[in-house]
């Protein structure tokens, strides 16, 4: 009996030890000795701003196990960049995309997210449908619709009496009051490519129609025409008039931000964004927004189709889940929407519109008076060449029309590609 009870007891001992060296029995474990994760992301460099790194350090601060090691590539290299790591296979595990990149280099790359999904059901429908590819999603929507326009000082502009300009002749006027006063008129970094070639698209995708689109891609029409050349000459006269910034070669968009934040500078041509940037330097500072003054009365939006997506072939799916369940939060998506100065994405975002938005409301969003930016309308070509000619073109390398006539062999070759 002794020899059974002794058996019986070793039993349990040796049970005992076996559960304690799994890290227990029945217990769950403790999160403090669960396996460290490092989350890879993928982004273009001119989105990792400051206040995206502040909740990048909150979520690691709140889950002590996980580190997002980002992964920043140049803007003018982003689309290739992607491609090219889709085709190998070494996409990270979340990538902040588009739409139209996903569209192109193949929706079943990414892990489909749906109703079961936490966030799914907050989502406002609109910011829902517009980045949907065949009817199913395949990322957590983060991009909303914003703008992109004419960016003014508003107490230069009250207190030299100027009025907003809505047409390229109005412009140049004003420029040259702001010249005769002391200030630089437009400040332009034509050092960062995509910010030099604003002027031009935000103008085309003004006067663009849905027919010009498809004799576009069909090659019924060509870029190098007359209108657009006349569009990108204009744009260039503004430099070598000198009512731009004369290092405006060498100038970058942080210089940008500074100029005007300091208030050497009166306008710039950006996305809504550009308020926010220069307002964390100057508070204070009143900026105003309005169309780019080829056609004053058109704003260029964008839709906003931009996701923070997990790459299907990522080892930490779950992981990442984790990641986008909190991003979603409402907090979160707050400090994220209004760095961009965008609009909000879920129901439960309660954000304050500032005046300069009311006054695009007003004006242009709810009458309708917009245009899509082309970038959108052309999400599937890589307008990065586009960029670069026009910084050649800048430096007075080329003329417009080479410019434009080097695009269209490009473009012809993209839509080619598209359509094997």
């Amino acid at each position: 009996m002794m020899k059974k009870v002794k058996k019986i007891m070793a039993g349990i001992v040796l049970a005992a030890v076996i559960c304690s060296l799994a890290g227990g029995c029945g217990k769950e474990q403790d999160p403090e000795k669960e396996e460290p994760v490092t989350l890879t992301m993928m982004l273009p460099q001119s989105h990792y701003k400051d206040f995206f790194r502040d909740e990048l350090a909150r979520f690691e601060e709140e889950y002590p196990r996980y580190h997002i090691d980002v992964l920043r590539i140049p803007d003018n290299q982003w689309i290739e960049v992607v491609k090219t790591k889709a085709v190998t296979g070494e996409l990270t595990d979340i990538i902040r995309i588009d739409k139209g990149l996903m569209e192109d280099i193949g929706a079943e790359k990414f892990v489909e997210m749906g109703e079961e999904e936490s966030w799914y059901g907050r989502v406002r429908e609109e910011q829902l449908e517009n980045k949907k590819i065949g009817g199913r999603l395949y990322g957590l929507p983060v991009g909303s619709s914003s703008s992109v326009g004419l960016i003014y000082n508003k107490e230069i502009f009250d207190g030299l009496g100027i009025a907003v300009p809505k047409s390229m002749d109005e412009f140049y006027r004003v420029c040259g009051l702001l010249q005769e006063n002391g200030y630089t008129p437009l400040y332009v970094s034509d050092k960062d490519a995509w910010t030099a070639t604003i002027g031009f698209s935000a103008s085309v995708s003004q006067i663009m129609t849905d027919e010009d689109y498809e004799k576009l891609m069909s090659g019924e029409m060509r870029w190098d025409n007359e209108r657009y050349c006349s569009i990108l000459e204009d744009f260039a006269a503004l430099r070598t008039e000198g009512y731009t910034n004369p290092d405006y070669i060498e100038a970058t968009y942080d210089s940008a931000v500074q100029a005007v934040a300091s208030g050497s500078a009166a306008m710039y041509m950006s996305g809504q964004f550009f308020i926010n940037d220069v307002q964390e330097l100057s508070p204070e500072m009143e900026l105003g927004m309005t169309a780019v003054p080829y056609r004053g009365d058109v704003l260029t939006v964008k839709s906003g189709e931009g996701m923070f997506a997990v790459s299907a072939k990522s080892p930490h799916i779950e992981e990442a889940k984790v990641f986008l369940d909190w991003f979603s939060s409402a907090e979160n998506m707050n400090e994220f929407n209004a760095g961009w100065n965008h609009m909000p994405v879920f129901r439960d975002q309660e954000m304050a519109m500032p005046r300069w938005q009311e006054e695009l409301y007003e004006e242009y969003i709810e009458p309708g008076n917009t245009a899509l930016e082309i970038n959108e309308r052309f999400s599937g070509i890589d307008l990065s060449r586009l960029w670069s000619l026009q910084q050649e073109m800048f430096t007075g390398q080329i003329s417009a029309r080479e410019v434009l006539a080097e695009w269209q062999e490009e473009f012809e070759r993209q839509v080619s590609a598209i359509r094997q």
